[in-house]
C-alpha cells in the first residue's frame, strides 16, 4: 500500500481555526469551568517561610467556619504512593518530587502547608486565613552559595549537557586570537497563561477517578494518579479539551492536581481547586535563572576557534531540574573545532523550575549570541556576515548533515526585509526625530522532535471522518493543523473532519511539549490513514460491483479527493462513500501509531531562523522601545500559514518580554515571589509590541516525517532577546548583559 500523494492539497492553508467559533462564543470549556453536581471548592494556605519546619498548625477555627466540609494537613491527609519518577513515553512527568502535605518540613516559599474544602470559593479562602501556624525557619538559601560546589548532570532528557570537543582553553590562551569573554545573566520568569492552572476531582466510584485538568499531558496525569491513589491505569480519565496557554507550566503534575483528587476523596464530593494568580508563581514552576559564561576566540578573519560556555543555574531540594542552556545552543549552531559546554546546578529554597518555551535554548540563544555581536564589534565584522562565515553545514558536535537546513537563506531574506545593509556599524550613529535608533540581529534555533503517539480514524459512509489521539491544543492551533493533516492523509475535504483531543481514554497521545505535536501525531494520523485506505481497498477489489476488483489491494492507492485507484491501470477508480454503500458498513476503523526509531539517525533534524530587530531610545530618558522587527524560520513544511506566523509572532513577543520587562524578584525575607501578580509581573502589552513580519524559507523536510514538517511553537522566542539586547547596545553604545534591560541600567 503506498502512501498518501505528498503534493498537499490542503496543507500549508491559512484556514481559520476550527474551534475559533467556540473559544469567541465561549462554547469552549476550560478546566475550571466544568462544574460537576455538587461541586465544593478548595483552597490552598502557603508557607511564608521558605527554609524550616512546621512546629504546630492549628485548624479547629477553620473547621468550625461556615461552609467547610474538610481541613487538610500533613496531619490527617491520606497518605500517597511514591510513584517512581518516568519521563519516558506514557509516564508523567513530576518537576516536584515530593507529594504535597507528606511531612511537616518547608522547602520553599508558597508551599502549600493546609488545604480546606467549603461549599464556596470564598467560604474556603476565609477559612483558610483562620488556620494559625507555626515555624522552625531557618535563614532561606535563594542563591549559589561560595561553598556550594552544584551538580554537574550528565545528561538531561536522554542528551548531553556537558560537552566537550577540541581543546577550547588552548584556543583561548592562543594570542594570535581575538578573545571575547563576558558573563550574561537571566532572571528567574514565570510563565503567565491566561488561565491559571485548575483541577476539578471527582471519584464516580470508590476506585474510578474523573478529572478535569488544565494540562498539556492528559496521559501524564492519568499515569501519576494511578499510581499514587492505587488505581488501575483505566480508572482514571483526565479531559482537558482545551487549554489557555501554558508554555511549560502544565506539563508537568503539580502539587495542586494530587490535593484535588485527595480532597474529593475525604469529603466525598468532587473538588475543584482553581489555582490562583499568586499561587502560580510558586506552585507550577519557573524559569531558572542563569549565569552564564561565553567565551569566544577568532581568527582576525571571524573564524571561530573556540566556544566555551559556562552555566550555572538553579533548582529545589525537592526536584533536580536541568536547563541545558549550552548543549541546545552552542552545540547546535556554529562550526568551530573546539566547544567546550560546562553547566552545574545549585539547590536553593525556591519552588522546583521546569520548561518554559524553548527551556534551555531561550536563555542559551541569548548569552551566545549576544556574545557572537560583541565578537562582531571587535573584529569590526558585520554581525549577519560574522554568523555567515562561522555557519554550520553540519551538526557542530555530531557531524551529521543536517535534513534540510536553510539558515542562509533566513538571513539572506531578514536583512533584505529588514533593510540591514542601511545600518552604520557606529553605535549611536543612527538617529531618527531626536530618537537614537538601534539594529540588532541573532539567530534563533531549535530541534525537531518526535515522540510516540497512536491515532484512530474512522469513516462514516456519509465520507465524515472523525480522529482520536490523546494530544493536545493549548492555544497552538492544534485542532485545527491536525485537522488539515487528516483531511490530507485520508483525502477528504477538511470540512469532512473532526479532530477529538485532550482526553485519556483516547488513543495515547504524547505531552504538548518540544513542539512535537504536529510531527508526531501527524505521523500517526498518516499511519492510520494508510491503514484506512488498505482496508478500503480490500473491501473494493473483494467486490465484483467495483471497478476495482481483482486488483491487489497493495496496488490501490489515493489519488484524488475521496477516491482510490488502481496503479496498474488509473482509468479504474471507486470512491470511498461507495465502496462503504456497496459493502453494508455504517463506517469503518482503522487504528495508526507512530514511534521514533531507536537507532541513531544518520541526519541531524534542526529548525533554524533569524531575528531582526530595531529599537528607538530617547537619550535623556532611556526607555527601549521595539519599534519595528523581523523573523524568518526555517521549519520544514508551514502547515497552515495563518496558524505558523501566529506561533513565530507570540514567540517573538515573549522574547520582548524576556528582553526589556520580565523579572521574578523574591523577598529574601520569605523567599516567596515579590512580583506575584500581572501588575507587578511585567509582560509585553500592545504598546510594548511592534508590528512584527514573519516570513518562511526552505522546504517540506520529507526525512522527518511524511508532512515535512518540524515544530513552530518554541523557536520564535529564541534569539529574540538578542536581538533585542544588540539593537540597544547599537543604539546606545551601552552594553547590558543582565535581563531585563530596564530603564535604570542604561541610565549608569
Amino acid at each position: 500500500m503506498t502512501a498518501p500523494a505528498i503534493e498537499p492539497r490542503v496543507l500549508g492553508k491559512p484556514i481559520n481555526r476550527v474551534d475559533g467559533r467556540l473559544k469567541v462564543t465561549g462554547a469552549a470549556l476550560y478546566a475550571a469551568e466544568f462544574n460537576p453536581a455538587g461541586v465544593l471548592h478548595a483552597y490552598a494556605l502557603s508557607s511564608h517561610v521558605a527554609n524550616g519546619s512546621i512546629t504546630s498548625i492549628d485548624t479547629k477555627a477553620a473547621e468550625s467556619a461556615p461552609g467547610v466540609k474538610a481541613v487538610l494537613t500533613h496531619l490527617n491527609a491520606p497518605k500517597l504512593k511514591e510513584p517512581k519518577p518516568a519521563q519516558q513515553s506514557g509516564g508523567g512527568i513530576r518537576n516536584e518530587m515530593r507529594l504535597p502535605l507528606s511531612d511537616d518540613q518547608i522547602h520553599y516559599g508558597g508551599q502549600y502547608v493546609a488545604l480546606v474544602v467549603a461549599e464556596t470559593l470564598e467560604q474556603a479562602r476565609h477559612a483558610a486565613s483562620l488556620i494559625t501556624v507555626t515555624y522552625g525557619q531557618n535563614p532561606p538559601v535563594l542563591q549559589r552559595q561560595p561553598s556550594d560546589k552544584g551538580k554537574t548532570p550528565k545528561v538531561n532528557n536522554g542528551e548531553p549537557v556537558q560537552l566537550d570537543k577540541g581543546n577550547a582553553n588552548k584556543a583561548l590562551a592562543d594570542a594570535s586570537n581575538v578573545i571575547v569573554e563576558h558573563v550574561y545573566q537571566t532572571p528567574q520568569e514565570t510563565h503567565s497563561p491566561m488561565e491559571p492552572s485548575a483541577t476539578v476531582a471527582e471519584w464516580v466510584a470508590a476506585d474510578q477517578l474523573t478529572v478535569h485538568d488544565a494540562t498539556q499531558y492528559v496521559k501524564g496525569v492519568q499515569d501519576q494518579l494511578s499510581k499514587t491513589f492505587g488505581l488501575k491505569l483505566e480508572n482514571v480519565r483526565v479531559i482537558s479539551p482545551f487549554v489557555g496557554g501554558a508554555f511549560g507550566c502544565k506539563g508537568a503534575v503539580w502539587p495542586h492536581v494530587f490535593l484535588a483528587a485527595m480532597a474529593a476523596k475525604v469529603a466525598g464530593a468532587p473538588v475543584k481547586f482553581a489555582i490562583s494568580r499568586q499561587d502560580m508563581f510558586s506552585g507550577t514552576g519557573h524559569r531558572t535563572p542563569t549565569t552564564q559564561s561565553v567565551a569566544l576566540a577568532a581568527t582576525r578573519d571571524g573564524k571561530l576557534q573556540a566556544i566555551r560556555h559556562r552555566i550555572e543555574t538553579l533548582t529545589s531540594p525537592v526536584g533536580e531540574y536541568v536547563e541545558s542552556c549550552g548543549a541546545r545552543s552552542t552545540g547546535v549552531l556554529y562550526a568551530s573545532p573546539s566547544i567546550s559546554v560546562e553547566e552545574t546546578i545549585y539547590a536553593v529554597n525556591v519552588a522546583t523550575p521546569t520548561f518554559m518555551r524553548a527551556p534551555g535554548e531561550c536563555p542559551g540563544t541569548y548569552a551566545l549570541e549576544c556574545a557572537m555581536d560583541e565578537l562582531a564589534a571587535e573584529l569590526k565584522i558585520d554581525p549577519v556576515q560574522l554568523r555567515v562565515i562561522n555557519h554550520a553545514d553540519s551538526h557542530p558536535i555530531h557531524d551529521k548533515p543536517y535534513s534540510a537546513k536553510h539558515l542562509k537563506e533566513a538571513y539572506q531574506l531578514g536583512a533584505e526585509k529588514f533593510g540591514w545593509a542601511k545600518r552604520t556599524p557606529e553605535p549611536g550613529s543612527m538617529k531618527r526625530d531626536g530618537l537614537l535608533i538601534g539594529w540588532g540581529m541573532a539567530t534563533a534555533t531549535y530541534p525537531a522532535y518526535k515522540m510516540a503517539a497512536d491515532a484512530r480514524i474512522q469513516m462514516k459512509a456519509d465520507g465524515t471522518v472523525h480522529v482520536q489521539c490523546a494530544a493536545h491544543d493549548i492555544g497552538t492551533g492544534a485542532y485545527t493543523v491536525l485537522t488539515q493533516i487528516a483531511a490530507e492523509a485520508v483525502g477528504v475535504p477538511v470540512e469532512k473532519v473532526t479532530f477529538e483531543l485532550g482526553n485519556s481514554d483516547l488513543p495515547f497521545g504524547p505531552v504538548a511539549g518540544g513542539s512535537n505535536t504536529t510531527a508526531t501525531v501527524g505521523s500517526a494520523v498518516y499511519d492510520a490513514a494508510k491503514a484506512l485506505h488498505l482496508s478500503l481497498a480490500k473491501l473494493a477489489t473483494n467486490d465484483a460491483q467495483s471497478p476495482l476488483h481483482g486488483f491487489k489491494p497493495s496496488k490501490v492507492t489515493l489519488t484524488t479527493e475521496g477516491m482510490l485507484t488502481a496503479e496498474e491501470d488509473p482509468s479504474k477508480s471507486d470512491s470511498f462513500t461507495e465502496i462503504l454503500k456497496r459493502a453494508g458498513k455504517d463506517s469503518i476503523e482503522s487504528n495508526g501509531s507512530f514511534k521514533p526509531s531507536l537507532l541513531k539517525p544518520k541526519l541531524a533534524f534542526q529548525s533554524f531562523g533569524a531575528q531582526f530587530c530595531e529599537v528607538a531610545i530617547d537619550p535623556a530618558h532611556p526607555r527601549v522601545q521595539v519599534t519595528r522587527f523581523v523573523s524568518v524560520m526555517n521549519c520544514g513544511r508551514v502547515m497552515n500559514a495563518k496558524t505558523a506566523r501566529s506561533q513565530i509572532l507570540g514567540g517573538v513577543v515573549m522574547g520582548i518580554g524576556m528582553a526589556l520587562h520580565e523579572e521574578t524578584v523574591l523577598d529574601p525575607t520569605t523567599g516567596l515571589p515579590a512580583t506575584r501578580n500581572l501588575a507587578d509581573y511585567h509582560v509585553p502589552v500592545n504598546a510594548d509590541v511592534p508590528d512584527i513580519e514573519v516570513h518562511f524559507v526552505g522546504e517540506p523536510d520529507l526525512e522527518f516525517n511524511p508532512m515535512g514538517a518540524r515544530g513552530m511553537g518554541e523557536i520564535g522566542i529564541t534569539g529574540t532577546a538578542a536581538a533585542v539586547a544588540n539593537a540597544v547596545y547599537h543604539a546606545t553604545g551601552k552594553r547590558v548583559r543582565d535581563l531585563p534591560i530596564t530603564l535604570d541600567k542604561l541610565l549608569v
